[in-house]
């Protein structure tokens, strides 16, 4: 019997590693997976991007020789002429036991509130467990937005849903125990008293934050700033703050304030000056701002760039600390299913995308209403029996797609 020499099983093998990555290869290349996006209604928006300064009627608050200092208004709060806006002390140690005392009185009003409540004041568990999902959500929503300011109190109101529900379906809820111990605490405090207030001869809204850049633009010509004016004042913003001093915080004593930014005269050719928009902080994925339009929206026909300034007269905590911002200016808005623009296919002289219904692909037609570079939107017709539906399983990747074709 002949022996087989090693170099002849070498090559055998080579040779069978050869055609088993062919053959890999050529399935890879006409067997593409299929990936599918599910249809839903998504908003898109004609939008101008932009870098913004914030232009405010505010007030600096000196604490300089005051001691040591508490706020007793929180960001965001109304505050009146002669109101009170701090509370000074004779030392840190003073400060402290008051904030403590002052935090305890809260959440011992918070337990008796809740041990007053009467089960009564909630219809059914069927009530509170729809709360308690809805503050979950609106938990979570404010830890993914790094919103810390709001996060103490969406807690709250969440333990506080779980509490009732627990009351109401007669399980052992010891707040009694929990009140006894904070008055304890609160008597070995005993009364902290400030020794005296700082005040202020203007109302406004309090804001704790200052950037030192406050005085930077005059208020009062705001509205008439020129293209090289906010071009020089952008550059002066490049730094994350001015000089800050001594602040306890401001006062933005005035609701209305402004919105000034440069952006492409071509952007603006669907505007005019007195329009309202819709203006979103891109930094806050819930923060939108009706705001409008003062000027810039007329530039001359020879311009490449103009001076867009917006007005509102919203003001919250959020707005009184903004200062440069990127924004979005969302001009108009249409409402479609957003599928990337590869899914887009032409078939019997006809646009539309291939659903996957079942095991079977199926030709959906589809007008464009709205296109970039990576996505179209789709317009949505109920009526339409050949369109596109809700909850399709739109191709989105695939080879050798065709109306009616049986996937497995």
């Amino acid at each position: 019997m002949p022996k087989i020499k090693r170099d002849d099983i070498a090559i055998g093998i080579a040779v069978v590693l050869i055609l088993a990555y062919i053959i890999f290869q050529f399935y890879s290349v006409s067997h593409v997976e299929l990936e599918t996006q599910t249809a839903t209604l998504t908003t898109v928006y004609n939008k101008i991007d932009a870098t913004a300064i914030a232009v405010r009627d505010e007030v600096v608050i000196d604490s300089s020789g005051s001691g040591v200092t508490v706020p007793c208004v929180s960001d965001g709060d109304k505050v009146k002429v002669t109101g009170n806006v701090a509370m000074t002390f004779t030392s840190a140690d003073a400060a402290e036991k008051y904030s403590q005392y002052a935090d305890i009185s809260e959440e011992l009003e918070y337990y008796e509130n809740l041990e007053s409540m009467t089960v009564g004041q909630v219809a059914n568990v069927e009530t509170l467990d729809s709360e308690i999902g809805n503050r979950t959500d609106e938990y979570i929503r404010t830890i993914s937005h790094k919103n810390t300011s709001s996060v103490d109190k969406r807690s709250e109101d969440l333990n506080e849903s779980i509490l009732r529900r627990q009351m109401l379906i007669g399980e052992n809820v010891d707040l009694v125990s929990t009140i006894q111990d904070l008055r304890k605490k609160s008597q070995k405090l005993g009364v902290a008293k400030p020794q005296g207030y700082i005040k202020t001869d203007k109302s406004g809204v309090f804001s704790s934050y200052t950037d030192g850049y406050e005085n930077t633009i005059n208020y009062d010509n705001a509205e008439s700033m020129t293209l090289k004016d906010i071009k020089s004042t952008l550059k002066k913003f490049d730094k994350p703050s001015g000089d800050k001093g001594n602040h306890l915080g401001k006062l933005v004593t005035s609701y209305k304030w402004y919105f000034m930014c440069v952006v492409p005269a071509e952007k603006v050719k669907n505007l005019e000056d007195g329009y309202t928009v819709q203006v979103a902080l891109k930094g806050s994925d819930d923060q939108v701002i009706n705001m409008t339009i003062v000027s810039g929206a007329a530039p001359a026909a020879s311009a490449k760039e103009t001076a867009l300034i917006l007005k509102s007269s919203a003001m919250n905590a959020k707005l009184a600390s903004i200062r440069k911002e990127d924004i979005e200016i969302r001009i108009d808005s249409k409402e479609g299913i957003k599928v990337p623009a590869s899914a887009l296919h032409v078939e019997k002289g006809k646009k539309g995308v291939y659903a996957l219904i079942s095991s079977q692909i199926r030709f959906r037609e589809a007008e464009v209403i709205y296109s970039d570079e990576d996505y179209v939107l789709l317009e949505f017709n109920p009526d339409n029996n050949n369109g596109v539906r809700l909850y399709d399983k739109i191709i989105t990747q695939g080879k050798g797609l065709s109306d009616g074709k049986v996937y497995t």
